[in-house]
């Protein structure tokens, strides 16, 4: 064999166990990177045959169960598997159900945080009180979006929903028709800002946001009347946006001094 042939067997070689090294080493890092999602039940809620109201009910999870998730999902509906093999839908509504995540993503080089650690504690940061990010939606504005892009998000997904009916116990991220007031609330900042909350009042009242004085009101703040009887969003210029309120539907009513709602404000929650 010629001494240039040798080189260049050499060469192709070493390229080889190169790229073998670097197929490996990225192996590595996309299942390191990998995790597996679950979703467990909070509240007894039934698994069903397809994401609509009216499908086929299949097993009712008890309160505590643990669910694989499938690909297949929807924004009102989990696809998952549970501990039997029976698979299905399941309500994405943080009042049953929550997603957790399993196998965290751990790092290559040994002492550095992992990537997905270090953006999950700088999300929380950017998170007011009782809320969640829920990565599954594609919402108007970023958590590291300006003060006024986030109140433009909420304010045009409010506006989306003018005229929608009242129907108690109904949020259109559950695939239902309608909203009530704190369901209304919710699904705004959810579409607006990715928040993941709940859709009690009672809950909105207590736990969600950051409480502020009533004459520091601002737009995109959460407004809780009644110690959690009505809930709507302060739009600007003395009036908020809500559901109900006397309207049977979604509309904007007076919230200035004076107003009949403004006297009945119990706290102002700021959400961002």
């Amino acid at each position: 064999m010629s001494k240039q042939r040798s080189k260049l067997m050499t060469r192709l070689i070493l390229s080889g166990v190169t790229g073998l090294m670097a197929l490996g080493s990225f192996a590595t890092i996309a299942q390191a990177a990998t995790t597996r999602s679950t979703v467990e039940v909070t509240r007894a809620a039934y698994l069903i045959s397809a994401p609509h109201l009216d499908s086929h009910r299949i097993a009712l999870e008890s309160t505590g169960s643990s669910l694989q998730t499938l690909s297949g999902s929807t924004q009102a509906w989990w696809h998952v598997k549970d501990s039997k093999g029976r698979t299905g839908y399941i309500t994405r509504n943080t009042r049953w159900t929550t997603s957790l995540s399993e196998g965290t993503s751990a790092t290559t080089t040994s002492g550095q945080a992992s990537a997905s650690t270090a953006g999950s504690a700088t999300t929380s940061s950017q998170l007011p009180p009782d809320v969640q990010y829920d990565p599954s939606v594609h919402p108007l504005a970023s958590l590291y979006a300006s003060y006024q892009t986030k109140v433009d998000a909420v304010l045009q997904v409010a506006k989306s929903k003018l005229g929608t009916p009242y129907i108690w116990g109904h949020n259109e991220d559950r695939g239902q028709y309608g909203f009530d007031c704190s369901n209304y609330t919710a699904y705004v900042y959810h579409h607006a800002l990715g928040y993941k909350m709940s859709g009690a009042s009672q809950v909105q009242y207590h736990s969600v946001g950051k409480p502020v004085p009533i004459k520091d009101m601002r737009p995109g703040d959460l407004v809780i009347m009644d110690k959690g009887g009505h809930v709507g969003i302060y739009v600007g210029n003395g009036q908020m946006i809500q559901e109900g309120g006397g309207l049977k539907k979604v509309g904007y009513l007076p919230l200035h001094p004076g107003s009949y709602w403004y006297k009945h404000i119990t706290i102002v929650k700021r959400m961002f």
